[in-house]
């Protein structure tokens, strides 16, 4: 679970701001909340909270920090000497170009807390920190200045450990696999963690797992777009994996000038989804769903896969940009009950 999260000197956010989950004290609408237990000083979490604002106000990149933060902490591992690392600082001020852009995050995982911040600059990092809270106390796991560490547990490991690290290389990514402390902190930004660009690029794959687990998640599915009023009797969807040797080079380029990715990994997955209606003489027809379907039936549909496995496994964080982007509005109101249901959620 998400706590808060800060960010400074990162696109167009120049001081410090800070994102938090902490309900206000107003407490009427008690279905808003998460019940937060066995972690101290922290009672109640919001469920869903929304950015709004003025067109080039931020918003993005208030949830690009996130994605950035845990592009950072997830792939700096693989970082070589010499490799920059993603840096974007506040453009409109020259005195912000040689500032650090700094990170810093609080969440809930196996029922503990962590806060995790690390400072950079294109080419090093140049501050890093890790703690936990056990009751009242903040327990410090380590904190890196530049090329120093200074380990409060298990000192000798951690030593050699760093010794390994880049200077351009987060400790908790580099080490997260040899020292079994940092593998909580870790798994939470590699796996629960969730940012989507846009919901026009979240693809149908998501549901189309999901409802093909088991047949009860199917229903589920099927319910929920009846109960949104799509009039949907049944889906069906398939993943395929094709071959790059299998695609036309024209579909290639497509694919690539589309995604801004070279189609590295020598396949791609299409998927294939139907859906059945019952015609006014009762009898069913079967349709492509990306041709017969609304634009606003096809994301909902896409959509619901991602809330449910959110909601089975009540780690999960999403964080979707232009949320509301070809949803009808009582769509979106009734997205966000379901989030909110304690019965669903």
């Amino acid at each position: 679970m998400l706590i808060e999260y800060s960010v400074e000197n990162f696109r167009s956010i120049s001081e410090k701001t800070t994102f938090s989950m902490v309900p206000s004290k107003e407490r009427k609408k008690a279905e808003n909340l998460i019940r937060v237990e066995e972690v101290f000083g922290v009672t109640k979490l919001l469920k869903s909270a929304v950015i709004f604002g003025a067109n080039a106000s931020g918003k993005t990149n208030q949830i690009r920090a996130l994605d950035l933060m845990q592009y950072i902490v997830r792939m700096s591992r693989n970082f070589n000497k010499g490799d920059k690392i993603p840096y974007f600082p506040f453009s409109l001020n020259s005195e912000y170009e040689k500032k650090p852009t700094t990170f810093s995050i609080n969440f809930i995982t196996n029922k503990t807390e962590y806060r995790y911040s690390f400072s950079y600059n294109a080419d090093e990092i140049i501050s890093e920190e890790l703690v936990y809270f056990k009751g009242k106390s903040e327990k410090k796991i380590f904190i890196r200045n530049q090329n120093e560490l200074s380990a409060y547990q298990d000192d000798d490991e951690q030593q050699g450990l760093f010794r390994h690290t880049g200077n351009n290389v987060l400790f908790l990514s580099k080490a997260n696999n040899e020292y079994k402390p940092f593998g909580p902190a870790f798994k939470w930004f590699n796996e629960n963690l969730n940012y989507m660009d846009s919901i026009m690029d979240i693809g149908d794959r998501y549901t189309i797992n999901y409802m093909n687990r088991t047949q009860e998640n199917k229903e589920k599915i099927i319910n929920l777009l009846n109960y949104a009023d799509f009039d949907i009797d049944d889906v069906s969807g398939t993943i395929k994996t094709m071959k790059r040797t299998d695609i036309p080079d024209i579909v290639i380029q497509l694919i690539e000038d589309n995604t801004k990715k070279p189609l590295t990994d020598g396949v791609i997955k299409t998927s294939e989804l139907k859906s059945v209606h019952t015609r006014d003489d009762g009898h069913q027809i079967t349709n492509t769903f990306s041709e017969f379907e609304s634009a606003g039936t096809q994301i909902f549909f896409n959509l619901l896969g991602l809330f449910l496995d959110a909601f089975e496994n009540h780690q999960q964080v999403l964080i979707i940009d232009e949320f509301d982007t070809r949803l009808h509005p009582d769509l979106i109101t009734y997205i966000f009950r379901l989030f909110h249901s304690n019965k669903i959620n």
